[in-house]
């Protein structure tokens, strides 16, 4: 199991230090960790942010992660959805997020999403395909492109000084 590669493990993926590893098997073609959040912390609502410990039920959320010595990862994560406590809040139930490890509706780590985002950015899509490719992240030119198309525009700058053009002095000629 996992008693003498503990430190070992955290300094490899250092997100996984906000859950319980309850084993890792590296004995195939892809490493699985299977890990569950921490029981009697409080979780923040992703509806109203109100701060519950009541507990409604367990699921596990599969993610995949960066890859380790040439084999993916794949983080079999069990996490609680809990009661929202506030009764003004449109959601009544919700799943607790760990940092640095899940996002809601993701089933990629944020490492490994922003290594997707990055690879799109400098080579769209079949170069991107390609590169993940050979880190042994398969995704599609389309499912590059598709990530691509989610990154956020860089805020516009607007300009303080303006300069005029010579040309433009003379707009009869």
């Amino acid at each position: 199991m996992l008693s003498s590669c503990t430190p070992e493990l955290f300094e490899l993926l250092p997100h996984l230090a906000a859950v319980a590893v309850v084993s890792v098997d590296a004995g195939g073609p892809v490493v699985i960790v299977q890990a569950r959040t921490r029981d009697g912390l409080a979780a923040r609502c992703t509806g109203c942010g109100t701060t519950s410990r009541w507990g409604h039920s367990r699921y596990v959320r599969h993610l995949a992660d960066v890859t380790v010595g040439r084999r993916p990862v794949r983080i079999d994560l069990s996490v609680r959805r809990l009661y929202c406590e506030n009764p003004a809040c449109a959601k009544v139930t919700f799943a607790e997020q760990v940092d640095q490890l899940t996002v809601r509706y993701q089933r990629r780590t944020p490492l490994l999403q922003h290594l997707v985002e990055v690879v799109g950015i400098l080579l769209a899509g079949r170069g991107g395909a390609r590169l993940l490719r050979i880190l042994n992240v398969p995704l599609s030119r389309t499912s590059v492109l598709f990530q691509l198309m989610r990154v956020p525009q860089p805020p516009v700058i607007t300009p303080r000084v303006l300069g005029v053009d010579d040309f433009a002095l003379y707009g009869d000629i």
